[in-house]
């Protein structure tokens, strides 16, 4: 039951994390509606996103008050995969500032167009052409195997997973219209979510 607890204050802590470095970018880093070329409307992915997203914070909230109200959707998981899913969630971490110091000013919180929009090629996006999508990814997969448990792992994963595929969908489109055959040779040389092997 100890070992239990500690994963229980990894969770929030890694949620709580994760939305902190996010609205430290967003606060610092967004740029003015006026430097908009084109940008991403939201549609119903986004919301059913959304609704994953609440879906994953209330039951990560009644996981850390009280694991058995959820001992429903709890999985066994051995000890070292536990660990695995913190080992994950600190790459994805790791991955995500580097990404995010790479992109500098090209940074928005949103998907879309911005004046004097460079092709940023360096850095992870040497081998990666969506890292931060990566990062988000393995941060909020990993709480399945922090959690043990189905149903928090779902939530997460579920909604990182379609808000990212609507996102690079509208990305990847954006970016060929702009950059033309600059971004479709960068696309032949780079994977979308991981390195090509």
């Amino acid at each position: 039951m100890e070992t239990e607890n500690i994963f229980r204050g990894i969770l929030p802590i890694l949620i709580f994390a994760f939305v902190a470095h996010r609205g430290y970018y967003v606060k610092t880093q967004s740029k003015p509606e006026d430097a908009t070329l084109k940008k991403r409307e939201e549609g119903i992915v986004s919301k059913i996103a959304s609704v994953l997203g609440l879906l994953g914070f209330f039951s990560m909230l009644v996981y850390v008050i009280n694991p058995t109200w959820l001992k429903w959707a709890s999985m066994s998981f051995p000890i070292w995969l536990r660990w695995a899913g913190v080992v994950i969630a600190l790459l994805g971490f790791a991955l995500l500032q580097w990404s995010q110091v790479t992109l500098s000013n090209s940074w928005s919180d949103t998907p879309r167009m911005m004046k004097e929009q460079i092709l940023i090629t360096s850095g992870p996006y040497h081998s990666i052409r969506h890292p931060i999508y990566t990062a988000f990814i393995l941060i909020l997969s990993s709480t399945l195997f922090i959690s043990s448990n189905w149903l928090i792992g779902v939530c997460w994963a579920g909604m990182t997973i379609l808000e990212t595929a609507s996102r690079i969908r509208f990305e990847e489109s954006l970016m060929v219209e702009y950059f033309g055959d600059q971004y479709r040779e960068y696309m032949k040389q780079t994977g979308r979510l991981f390195p090509k092997v």
